[in-house]
């Protein structure tokens, strides 16, 4: 018999590197125990020498990207027995050419149900953690969630809050500092050991933990029930290359029945940051104009055209670039899944990529802007300049001037939707 520890219960890595080498030297199922390290001092599994007769007698096997995805969200479900149940399929794929397309397999059936269910309770762990009022530092969670997902939502987590926060549950302490993760034992263990040791992110008994989820389908965009939901989803998109160097999706925020939405461009460096639209100085700027015009923010959802921060650094700062073609197209799932949900009865343009977006061809401001005209949806539409135009202006009577012209415009907006 062989025994693998792993170092926490959703330890991938390891878990992968030891069903690798006894797939490999074709060691059958019946022969490999499966375990979670009890203590700090249960040192995880490493590679060791095999027997004469069982060393590798192949070359290493290769699996597709989307396979070992499917791999690493099935080992975050409850079941003591899911290690040896994702060992026995690998074993078998290497060596009884198991048909992934078989859905009467037992094994395969498992892992399909297996999916479903952390998928389920990673939607329903998000739908929670959004309800949280951002002022609130520690979330108590008792009932939820049920499986092992904790640290695969990590990175959703700090997307979706950006000030510090704690998340603790039976199983898993979670907590964002501003700087960084860090995990502790949960609550059904720290109560029978009052100290606590917090240990960043992979470092030490935390090491190796799944990182993400799964980028969302455009059926699950489609589908999705709330607003709530949908910017649950929008944290993990891959559609386009900017979320690579940006920190998180910064999704619209506001009244989910508003009669007007606000649409700009793309999040800025404070957006990006703390994770809001209209934080910056752009959005001062706005939120002056709109008491100025006789509209509430929190009466509006606003929005951004693109989700990601487009930037390039000089130096330490990080200098605002023009979202791309390709960029608000591949945001536009996410613009038009807010307007279904939102329902407004004015859409505002500000600026030319909400235009370019919302209009779905280049749009001249100087030619559409200051007139209520109607989309195709059936909502009617208003195109004025982004906020930030106005900062960028040379000198103080233009920027007065065109201020005045912008507080217009809302005031338009203001009194279309109140008749």
């Amino acid at each position: 018999m062989y025994e693998v520890v792993l170092a926490h219960q959703v330890d991938f890595e390891t878990w992968r590197n030891a069903a690798r080498h006894y797939v490999q030297a074709g060691v059958v199922p019946e022969s490999v125990v499966w375990r979670v390290a009890a203590t700090e001092q249960d040192q995880p599994w490493t590679p060791c020498a095999l027997p004469q007769g069982l060393e590798p007698a192949q070359p290493a096997f290769n699996l597709s990207r989307r396979f070992v995805g499917a791999l690493g969200q099935a080992i975050q479900v409850c079941d003591p027995q899911r290690f040896a149940v994702l060992y026995r399929i690998l074993y078998r794929l290497e060596h009884e050419a198991l048909d992934l397309t078989n859905i009467q397999d037992p094994d395969l059936q498992w892992l399909r149900c297996s999916i479903g269910q952390v998928k389920a309770d990673t939607f329903r762990f998000r739908d929670i953690f959004s309800a949280f009022s951002a002022q609130r530092s520690e979330h108590l969670l008792h009932d939820v969630p049920e499986h092992y997902i904790l640290e695969a939502n990590a990175h959703y987590c700090m997307q979706r809050n950006a000030r510090p926060w704690r998340v603790v549950t039976p199983y898993r302490r979670m907590e964002w500092t501003g700087n960084g993760i860090r995990f502790a034992v949960g609550t059904d263990r720290a109560a029978e050991d009052d100290s606590v040791v917090w240990q960043a992110d992979g470092v030490g008994v935390w090491r190796g933990y799944v990182r993400s989820v799964w980028p969302p389908h455009l059926g699950d965009v489609t589908s999705a029930s709330s607003l709530t939901r949908l910017g649950a989803l929008a944290m993990d998109c891959r559609a386009c290359g900017l979320w690579h160097a940006a920190s998180r999706t910064v999704f619209g925020e506001g009244a989910a029945q508003a009669s007007i939405m606000l649409v700009g461009e793309q999040p800025g460096d404070q957006e990006d940051r703390q994770g809001r639209p209209f934080v910056g100085p752009a959005g001062q700027v706005l939120d002056d104009a709109l008491q100025e015009a006789g509209l509430h923010r929190d009466q509006l959802y606003i929005t951004n055209a693109v989700k990601h921060f487009h930037f390039i650094w000089n130096g330490t700062r990080r200098l605002h670039q023009k979202p791309e073609a390709e960029h608000i197209a591949a945001c536009r799932v996410w613009l038009e899944a807010e307007r279904t949900a939102v329902k407004p009865k004015l859409l505002v343009m500000l600026g030319a990529t909400a235009a370019h977006s919302i209009l779905q061809k280049p749009t001249t401001i100087s030619r559409t802007r200051s007139r209520i005209f109607p989309l195709e949806d059936g909502t009617q539409g208003l195109v004025t300049v982004h906020p930030s135009y106005l900062l960028r202006l040379p000198d103080e009577a233009s920027k007065q001037r065109e201020y005045a012209r912008f507080v217009e415009d809302l005031r338009m907006a203001a009194s279309y939707v109140a008749q």
